[in-house]
């Protein structure tokens, strides 16, 4: 076993351990107890003969897996602050907004840090008047704790991530001063604001509700008829900012800066670029740079031609992020979504692909012959063919849409019968469809006519989206409603997507090797 495999077996051993012990509560004395054998296995195995390796890598595994729990437990912990003691009770804060307002038709919702004990708390208000970032606030309320509204979602886990504990539900609020917090946050968060109203002067609605959900994963003034079709298509991983999502607006611009012939590396490096500024543009918030750290790791394996050889940066920068935050790994369906979508990408990308050409080299010959095409070229030079950025998306999208199935049907509580036709039938398109919006909304910057005449393809592409999504959602039984679909339903599919790769991976190395 190499050095790299090994690393690679650590990092998942501590995903694994982060992941056991997010959905099973564990006493400490068992993480210790599994630490303690695992420290006995390497000892064991580093002190005996030589061929005991493996056991001393097991043995280390152990260790990673229940450090991963451990820290897990560490960071999940409740922070004691002074305003506990006033949890139940009417009592008037200071606070300062610490991050972009999420609005929506009805409301708003603030998350506030309280001046004297630095306290994060979730504040439920009116839609009107609108608070920014940075404002100083004097709210007045009832303080109390998250409550989970459904048996299937743990809502007060989903805020602890994000270290929110408290919440008040419209209270009283007076503004007290402007412009406090970061001075880059506040630019970024006035950036996004501008480049949403860009789009909003230059496109009708639902265009601009879509297209804001594209690109900065706005979805605050999305009608909810747009919401329940998007649901029932399986299509609404396109508006969750994620890693694929930009993924491939960074794709669509390399390809744009080729035809340019602008040379693949120099490509490349602006690529990156423009991933690290649509990250800015979009205010930098935590889970954008998480969806952006994937999406750098696939332009990296593209350009390196690796694709099988980037599992360790991505095990890598996944444990990284968790231990940055461990909670993330069940809570955050952005992360979820990125991280399975890049899996998909690195791994299912060349699998599909294979799949691709063998029923293509199948089909091409008798449909030839029935006089429905002309080719006389050979049919093995088509696999050593210039690839078309529509059979890229094609592949990249069947291999994202296999990776984050089971995913989307757990956190969704549908499946989707139309996803697969849905999905093919808009998300070739959307590569486009992002790039003109992201031109669209900087042009903007500059000059509304200007926004206007750059709209023009991102307004067509826009219609036949909406349109297409709006069609399949009609079909009849579109989705169908799935109940029980648990935590082991869900690690029962993604064991068998596994297995898929694993066989398909198999017999790929074979044929490389030449063997039967």
């Amino acid at each position: 076993m190499t050095k790299s495999q090994i690393f690679f077996w650590l990092l998942v051993a501590f995903i694994a351990g982060v992941a056991v012990a997010s959905f099973i509560s564990l006493p400490l004395a068992l993480i210790a107890a599994v630490f303690g054998l695992g420290g006995a296995l390497a000892a064991f195995g580093l002190l005996g003969a030589p061929g005991r390796v493996r056991v001393a890598v097991i043995g280390f595994c152990v260790l990673s897996a229940s450090a991963g729990s451990f820290w897990f437990l560490r960071e999940s912990r409740v922070p004691e602050t002074s305003l506990d003691r006033a949890v139940g009770q009417e009592i008037a804060i200071t606070a300062t907004v610490d991050d972009d307002p999420v609005r929506r038709a009805q409301t708003q919702r603030l998350v506030v840090r309280e001046s004297e004990s630095a306290a994060k708390v979730l504040v439920v208000s009116r839609a009107f008047p609108e608070y920014g970032y940075g404002d100083r606030l004097r709210i007045s309320g009832r303080l109390e704790r998250p409550e989970n509204f459904s048996p299937d979602f743990d809502y007060a886990a989903y805020l602890a991530k994000d270290d929110i504990y408290l919440v008040m539900r419209f209270p009283e609020i007076e503004l007290l001063g402007h412009n406090l917090g970061s001075p880059l946050y506040r630019f970024l968060f006035r950036m996004k604001e501008r480049f949403a109203s860009n789009l909003d002067r230059v496109l009708p609605e639902p265009h601009a509700a879509f297209m804001a959900g594209l690109i900065i994963g706005e979805r605050q003034s999305f009608p909810k008829s747009l919401t329940e079709k998007l649901r029932q298509t399986g299509t609404s991983h396109v508006v969750a900012l994620s890693g694929y999502n930009i993924t491939i607006l960074a794709d669509a611009l390399m390809k744009a800066l080729m035809i340019f012939f602008v040379p693949f590396r120099l490509a490349f490096w602006l690529a990156v670029a423009g991933i690290i500024g649509f990250t800015m543009l979009t205010g930098a918030a935590a889970s954008v740079v998480r969806a952006a750290v994937m999406g750098i790791l696939v332009l990296i394996a593209r350009r390196e031609g690796r694709l099988y050889r980037m599992r360790n940066a991505l095990a890598f920068a996944a444990v990284a992020m968790l231990i940055h935050n461990p909670q993330i790994l069940r809570f955050d369906a952005g992360f979820q979504l990125s991280f399975m979508a890049t899996l998909g990408l690195l791994y299912g990308a060349p699998i599909v692909e294979q799949w691709y050409e063998t029923i293509k080299l199948r089909m091409i010959p008798p449909v030839r012959d029935a006089g429905l095409i002309r080719d006389s070229r050979d049919p093995q030079k088509l696999r050593r063919r210039k690839r078309s950025l529509l059979k890229e998306t094609f592949i990249a999208t069947l291999a994202a849409q296999f990776a984050v199935l089971p995913l989307l049907v757990y956190q969704f509580g549908t499946l989707s019968l139309v996803s697969p036709l849905a999905n093919l039938a808009i998300i070739p398109l959307i590569p486009a469809t992002m790039f003109f919006g992201f031109l669209t909304g900087l042009v903007g910057f500059v000059s509304e006519l200007a926004g206007r005449i750059a709209a023009l393809p991102a307004f067509a592409l826009l219609g036949y989206e909406l349109s297409a999504i709006d069609f399949f959602s009609r079909l009849p039984l579109a989705a169908l409603e799935v109940s029980g679909f648990g935590v082991l339903m869900l690690i029962g599919g993604y064991a068998l997507i596994g297995y898929v790769l694993w066989r398909a991976h198999r017999s790929h190395n074979r044929r490389q090797s030449g063997r039967p």
